[in-house]
């Protein structure tokens, strides 16, 4: 294991876990040892499944995969809607909305609604209401807004969904296990490994760890944005024609 990056992981304080009295038996074999009461984790063993994760990911960004990142807690927020801004991806940073996935359907006439009422405070629309409809209107694209801000190009289920502390945000993991979409989760000492394909254990208590680890990750999602777009141009494309234009044929020459 290179030295340098284990350095770097533990000036970023990626090694700093969870009190001893407050762990969970499953994530035993990630615990290096403890000190003064708080548990230390094996960094040599977290590098390795940073790798495993970030080849997973580089692998569904290649493939056009679209990913949804559930970083709700403080200490993450800002670190992750960076990541998932600048490599097009999905996320969800304020509140997650029960049946965000499992009840799809429903949650997409709620974009749809939250797209209308964005549309119509553009355009001027409210200025047209009583003063009480627009506050009523306006109160309602609030909340909207933070629920569905980064998720109104989401056309159909992500592929994957990456969840930043799944002790924290279990809803989501419970969810996406249940459509069965790759699962992703950055785990404390009180996590549970059994509830995401893919895991790495890291203190995510920790702004300044979080962060580092977002730039980890962002080498495995490249142009991810462009693909994306591409892949749902397409899509549309074809909804419009209702079928794929066949290709001209060459003139011959004389």
């Amino acid at each position: 294991m290179d030295k340098k990056t284990l350095n770097a992981m533990f000036e970023n304080l990626l090694h700093i876990w969870n009190k001893t009295n407050f762990w969970s038996p499953k994530m035993r074999d990630y615990i290096h040892s403890s000190m003064n009461g708080v548990h230390v984790i094996n960094l040599v063993k977290t590098a390795e499944d940073i790798e495993k994760v970030k080849a997973e990911l580089k692998k569904l960004s290649s493939e056009g995969k679209a990913v949804l990142f559930v970083a709700t807690k403080l200490q993450s927020r800002f670190a992750f809607s960076k990541l998932a801004e600048e490599t097009g991806h999905f996320y969800v940073t304020e509140k997650w909305v029960p049946g965000l996935l499992t009840n799809f359907r429903t949650i997409k006439t709620r974009i749809s609604t939250y797209l209308k009422l964005l549309k119509d405070n553009e355009t001027g629309a409210f200025d047209m209401l009583s003063k009480k409809d627009k506050a009523a209107k306006l109160l309602e694209l609030e909340k909207l807004d933070k629920a569905f801000k980064w998720l109104k190009e989401m056309k159909k289920l992500p592929d994957a969904v990456f969840v930043i502390d799944g002790i924290y945000e279990s809803q989501a993991l419970k969810e996406a296990n249940t459509l069965n979409l790759k699962t992703f989760s950055v785990f404390n000492t009180n996590g549970d490994y059994d509830l995401a394909d893919h895991v790495i254990c890291a203190n995510t208590n920790s702004m300044k760890g979080m962060e580092y680890l977002s730039t980890l990750l962002k080498d495995s999602l490249p142009r991810a944005k462009t693909q994306r777009k591409a892949f749902v141009k397409r899509v549309d494309s074809k909804k419009v024609s209702g079928e794929t234009k066949a290709p001209k044929a060459k003139k011959e020459t004389k």
